[in-house]
């Protein structure tokens, strides 16, 4: 079965045109995906190869002229993979290849089959290393895999492409032979570039999705998580604890005379010191252990592997760097302090995990109780 060379490079140009039409529209909406950029100027590269590419077929220049532009295209697509992820686009490196391309087809391309070869090579080298980029990336997901398959399809038929004409010019292969498989290699390049720019989408969409998980379960003003987040870890620490048979503490925080320093100061000062609390508790508690602000000036510290004991000594430490790091607002040190209630869970007390929240916050209650009727405020003894 043969295809038609003008319909594949018709189906070419309407894939380039819809692709990128669709990437236009997210690098507008989406300022922040700046890679979408990239992979709108990567089709757009390949839109402007398409009339220069039938131009070429009674011009040498405008057949280089359209195969760099594909060559570009290829790199975009690459340098987008690597801004994707967090990394530099590497400007010098494309450039070098495409003087290298450019070069390589005015020294050696004396004819069409080795202008071909060094064609498909030059598409191959950004498409490896947008493979490499991806693959190293750090957390693979579906939408990599699906990308870095495609890239692979696409120097399968490139490879093939290059292949096929080095037997030209060796000539071990006919032209008719050639002719009987070249177009697939077309149609490879046309699965593999719409596999590809799906598999970036995907991407995309998985970034975009864990960004708007970010923004709702992190608490804006102090950077912490929030009460939806706490939810969520709650679940899988004790799905984890049960597991390993290991006990789980929780602490239940807040700042004594809150009000007083937002009556005395402003709120700009309790958020201030919402954020200062924030800053040391992180610093006081273990890598392990989990800070969430739950709402107003009340925190939730998860302790894994810790008994009643080590989280008592915990709760302490915590209470006394609160009240020993100086809080300053406009120049003037405003006083504060914490309460700090304590409950242990055991996996074997049939008991849910989230049950122990309302006995440290009914800890934390009486802590703030004997603190006004016995002196200054302090951790929690229970």
């Amino acid at each position: 079965m043969k295809l038609d060379f003008t319909t594949l490079f018709v189906v070419i140009l309407l894939n380039s045109v819809g692709f990128a039409i669709v990437w236009a529209v997210i690098s507008v909406s989406y300022r922040s995906l700046h890679a979408a950029r990239y992979w709108f100027a990567a089709l757009a590269m390949t839109c402007l190869s398409g009339p220069a590419l039938l131009l070429g077929e009674s011009s040498r220049f405008w057949n280089y002229s359209g195969n760099l532009l594909v060559v570009f295209s290829f790199g975009l697509l690459w340098q987008g993979a690597r801004v994707f992820f967090n990394r530099p686009p590497l400007w010098r490196t494309l450039h070098l290849l495409l003087l290298a391309s450019a070069l390589s087809m005015i020294a050696l391309g004396a004819n069409r089959q080795a202008d071909n070869v060094i064609f498909a090579v030059s598409q191959m080298i950004p498409m490896g290393m947008a493979i490499f980029t991806l693959m190293t990336a750090g957390r693979r997901q579906t939408g990599t895999w699906i990308a870095a398959s495609a890239c692979a399809l696409l120097m399968l038929g490139q490879g093939s492409e290059a292949a096929t004409n080095m037997l030209r010019l060796a000539g071990v292969m006919s032209a008719e032979t050639y002719y009987e498989y070249a177009s697939w290699f077309l149609a490879c390049a046309i699965i593999g570039a719409s596999v590809l720019n799906l598999g970036f989408l995907l991407m995309a969409v998985d970034r975009l999705r864990s960004e708007l998980h970010h923004l709702a379960t992190r608490d804006e003003l102090t950077g912490l998580p929030n009460r939806r987040a706490m939810a969520e870890r709650l679940t899988l620490i004790e799905k984890r604890a049960k597991r390993l048979q290991q006990d789980v503490s929780v602490l239940m925080m807040d700042l004594d005379r809150f009000k007083q320093i937002n009556d005395d100061y402003g709120h700009p000062a309790g958020d201030a010191a919402l954020r200062h609390v924030a800053s040391v508790a992180a610093k006081t508690l273990r890598e392990a252990d989990f800070l969430a602000r739950i709402g107003g000036d009340e925190f939730c510290i998860l302790l894994t592997d810790a008994d009643l004991e080590t989280a008592s000594q915990i709760a302490g430490r915590l209470a006394e760097s609160v009240s020993a790091t100086p809080f300053y607002w406009r120049g003037v040190q405003a006083p504060l302090a914490a309460s700090i209630g304590v409950n242990h869970w055991n996996p074997a007390s049939g008991t849910h995990l989230a049950d122990s929240l309302t006995d440290a916050d009914d800890d934390l209650l009486r802590t703030k109780r004997d603190s006004r009727d016995h002196g200054p405020p302090s951790a929690a003894r229970r």
